[in-house]
């Protein structure tokens, strides 16, 4: 089982709609897929529910007591339009995550709580996809501890790459290492915003390859589908934008085979 965490302390770069789909293209290639939302907003846990918001356990629940809410009490089967979407499961999130990593700044070994729940199922799953908040919370650090790749979303905006090297010297603290295995990609990319695009270009070429070739561009139908609670798979499967989620989803997979 590996796990790739989508993490970036500035909001709005598309950590959720990455997560999103990028673990819909991930079930749809045969992966035994689960997604954990660890955003108290919520949004993925709505689109991959089929637009629930109340559930029996979530992963609120597993950091405020573990040892009587488990994990494995907490995953649901993904739903789009009614539907279970084949290999891939959720564990959902709610409005009560911040309170709860508030009140686990006590815990003993509070970093590691997703880590240690993550190794009771590494047989269940293929791969899993975190989605994180956007700050570097306890909710952060437990994704650092628990993933084996980071995956950071760069929009195309002239501050995307505001906080990147504090987000690296963070990961670098955390995992213990100046090695840290993280890649970026291009988000929500506009091919006609030429100035934006050099300027952001000339700053990722010091990062080398860890920069990814992918670039999702940013289109409509995105958007639509997450309003319309659905993975863009099943909201729209003409969408030329999931040929760039299939070969995000096969750099992805090589950077974790490597």
């Amino acid at each position: 089982m590996k796990v790739v965490a989508i993490i970036n302390q500035k909001g709005g770069v598309g950590k959720t709609t990455t997560a999103i789909n990028l673990s819909a293209q991930f079930a749809k290639e045969g992966l035994r897929t689960l997604a954990i939302d660890l955003d108290p907003q919520a949004n993925m846990t709505v689109v991959l529910s089929g637009g629930q918001f109340k559930f029996e356990t979530t992963i609120s629940d597993v950091f405020e007591a573990a040892k009587k809410h488990s994990i494995t009490k907490a995953i649901i089967p993904a739903q789009a339009d009614g539907d279970n979407i084949a290999n891939l499961s959720l564990c959902p999130t709610d409005i009560r995550l911040s309170r709860v990593i508030e009140q686990s700044l006590t815990k003993v070994h509070r970093e590691r709580i997703l880590f240690k729940q993550l190794q009771t199922i590494k047989d269940r799953y293929d791969v899993v996809i975190l989605d994180c908040p956007p700050n570097l919370s306890l909710t952060s650090v437990n994704a650092m501890m628990a993933a084996d790749l980071f995956l950071i979303p760069v929009d195309g905006g002239s501050f995307s790459l505001n906080g990147l090297a504090d987000l690296l010297d963070a990961l670098e603290e955390v995992k213990e290492t100046d090695d840290v295995n993280f890649v970026v990609f291009r988000n929500e990319y506009a091919k006609a915003n030429k100035l934006i695009n050099n300027f952001l270009d000339e700053q990722l070429n010091e990062l080398g390859d860890k920069v990814l070739k992918t670039k999702v561009p940013r289109i409509e139908a995105i958007g639509q589908a997450s309003v319309s609670a659905e993975p863009l798979l099943t909201y729209k499967p003409s969408s030329v934008a999931l040929n760039d989620y299939k070969a995000l989803a096969k750099e992805i997979i090589a950077r974790l085979n490597a």
